[in-house]
């Protein structure tokens, strides 16, 4: 998966993700998710960050965030991660790593490859078999998508707008359920490893794009990931007996 901190660039739009330190489950408790929804949210504000999806699991976290500056990002990102590590250290009693290091992440295209991000994130806990519905699992950002959160809100709805090119609220949170509806009744929940291991997702001129300035171009690998048109980018041969298609 591609390092943060070798690849986030202002202006473009990103899928984060973060693992707890060996893939151990050390969210299980509400608790914790809490502490570290409360620490994004400040983050998010302190830093200036449009947020645009999140969910935490309880071994990992899923954030979606438009980098302005990617440097706040990156402090949005330690201010949640080190505040949740201080707070599960001092109550287990423990000393040592909460928290792989460093998180990830995936460049994806502003549109309809974005609102399919925004989708795919929200259906991590169904996709797990924990929930039946986004809507079940309140440590995510569903409920602000589709209207049913006001308080202590995290996402950056009007920002979210722009990257999506959306008119108004209203039609945001139209499309977005509408496709969470649809996925839901055809079952069309499979992981697709490129949202978390390509170094970009979206049009294939766009993830052409995403190697330009970086050594050795030949190492980079792309291949489709869905019918319409949209494409991945890898720096190592992808997983998954997925086939490169250059």
């Amino acid at each position: 998966m591609p390092n943060a901190s070798r690849y986030l660039q202002p202006g473009y739009t990103y899928h984060l993700t973060h693992r707890c330190h060996d893939r151990r489950f050390l969210l299980r408790f509400a608790k914790d998710r809490d502490v570290y929804r409360k620490w994004l949210r400040e983050g998010a504000r302190r830093y200036h960050v449009p947020v645009y999806n999140y969910c935490i699991t309880s071994n990992h976290v899923h954030v979606i965030a438009h980098a302005d500056d990617a440097s706040a990002i990156a402090s949005m990102m330690q201010l949640a991660a080190a505040t949740l590590a201080r707070c599960w250290n001092r109550r287990k009693g423990h000393e040592g790593s909460v928290w792989e290091h460093p998180y990830k992440c995936t460049k994806v295209q502003d549109g309809r490859h974005l609102l399919r991000c925004l989708r795919y994130v929200s259906l991590n806990m169904v996709r797990a078999g924990k929930v039946n519905h986004p809507s079940e699992w309140r440590w995510c950002g569903h409920d602000e998508l589709s209207g049913r959160r006001s308080r202590y809100t995290v996402l950056a709805t009007e920002r979210l707008l722009h990257s999506l090119d959306l008119a108004s609220v209203e039609s945001l949170r139209a499309v977005y359920e509408a496709g969470i509806e649809d996925m839901l009744k055809s079952r069309e929940l499979r992981r697709v490893g490129a949202w978390t291991e390509a170094l970009a997702v979206g049009e294939r001129a766009f993830v052409e794009r995403a190697t330009i300035g970086t050594r050795n171009r030949s190492r980079f690998e792309y291949e489709a990931v869905c019918d319409d048109d949209s494409w991945a980018v890898r720096e190592d041969r992808p997983p998954y007996g997925l086939v490169s298609v250059t």
